[in-house]
């Protein structure tokens, strides 16, 4: 009897083993079916993403701000706030399109730079600048000069380049308490300006008009070295052949700096310069406005795909991750962690893994899009729909 009883435990366990098996087995088959068939099936994905994941928004369900956007000075998106300029007003919005703050200030032409809770405004060839943290004033001055860049990083260290001086440009570095901690005179134009995330360094992407063709190239300076001496703080530079025209520069993780031109993407860090991407005829877009990643849409070489153009983000390493852009592709909006791809009437959010994150569905056409990597705002004529991201 104890045999008999042995064995046929033996046989139980044995037979409970393999159904487990079987039934992880059976599951794993139907979560790989189901990811095949949201890669591929357009109309499935639809339905998963609609009423499984919820990432599909549609336009009357969002909360809207009824303004006339076409007479404001300034709507831009930081953190999970949006700051809205009109008439010597800077207002505050939450994700719920109430108005939380106000700020009385006077900006003609007001140009803006955010990092995290931080947000920079200057007054575009006027000389005031500002910086703001979540919703409160830090500090505001005249500069000497007038202001055409602005940059701010996630420690509230702001960058300011001017014009109108005996020099060409200058370019100033404040740190959050609003002093100045060392100007640098140039006699180039200033195209745009970054500051590294542990404050260490100021990248300057520059203009030389001054010989028979435009060059450009990009300086990395040391924070540390210019307090002393700006004139000797620069540590790497990269000159720029005629042929390259450079259309914007981001500081991301680690201090690597990357710079985009019209013919391709160079990273440089204190010591070293290296081109990481070569850009080509299939190269429709290109941009490097991401946390540690750069983008670019790619027409597709063959006609196999349903798409004319494919989303690719890669990193220095050459990893990369893409996204099927399916539709018409009116404009490209990128952020830290979050792309926004305007389709017409429909918005598609993606975050770097090259991963929808939200689609916003329109039933009229979209003017501009803002995003920050928490909210989105949809403009339209006469209102603005936020979007959380």
């Amino acid at each position: 009897m104890k045999k008999y009883s042995l064995e046929k435990y033996k046989e139980n366990k044995k037979n409970k083993k393999m159904t487990k098996v079987t039934v992880i087995t059976l599951l794993a088959i139907a979560i790989l079916v189901i990811v095949a068939l949201y890669m591929a099936n357009n109309e499935f994905r639809t339905t998963v993403d609609r009423y499984v994941l919820r990432k599909e928004v549609l336009e009357e369900n969002t909360n809207s701000i009824t303004i006339d956007t076409e007479n404001l000075s300034l709507v831009y998106a930081f953190d999970r706030k949006l700051a809205i300029y009109t008439e010597g007003n800077l207002s505050f919005y939450n994700s719920a399109a109430k108005e939380i703050s106000n700020i009385e200030i006077t900006l003609s032409k007001p140009i803006a730079a955010s990092k995290n809770s931080y947000l920079a405004l200057g007054d575009l060839s006027s000389q005031k600048a500002c910086l703001v943290k979540s919703n409160n004033l830090v500090w505001q001055k005249d500069i000497e000069g007038t202001v055409s860049k602005i940059s701010v990083n996630k420690n509230g260290y702001v960058a300011i380049s001017a014009a109108g001086t005996t020099y060409e440009s200058m370019v100033m570095l404040y740190n959050p308490k609003g002093e100045l901690l060392f100007t640098k005179y140039l006699s180039t134009y200033v195209m745009a300006i970054d500051i590294s995330e542990n404050n260490k360094y100021l990248a300057i992407a520059e203009i030389d008009n001054s010989g028979i063709a435009p060059t450009n190239k990009v300086e990395i300076i040391s924070t540390e070295l210019a307090r002393t001496d700006s004139e000797n703080a620069t540590v790497n530079t990269y000159e720029a052949q005629t042929n390259e025209v450079l259309t914007g520069i981001k500081f991301q993780s680690k201090n690597n700096l990357l710079c985009s031109f019209d013919t391709c993407v160079v990273q440089m860090d204190e010591s070293s310069s290296k081109k990481i991407y070569d850009i080509t005829e299939l190269t429709a877009y290109a941009d490097i406005r991401l946390k540690n990643n750069f983008l670019r849409i790619d027409k597709e070489k063959s006609s196999v795909f349903k798409s004319d153009y494919r989303l690719k983000i890669s990193n220095a390493e050459g990893r990369e991750k893409s996204y099927i852009i399916e539709g018409n592709l009116q404009s490209v909006v990128a952020h830290d962690q979050i792309i926004a791809l305007n389709l017409g009437k429909k918005v598609e959010f993606i975050n770097n893994n090259g991963r929808l994150v939200k689609r916003y569905i329109s039933t009229d056409e979209i003017n501009n899009i803002i995003i920050s990597d928490k909210i989105a705002a949809i403009i339209y004529k006469d209102r603005i729909n936020i979007v959380d991201l």
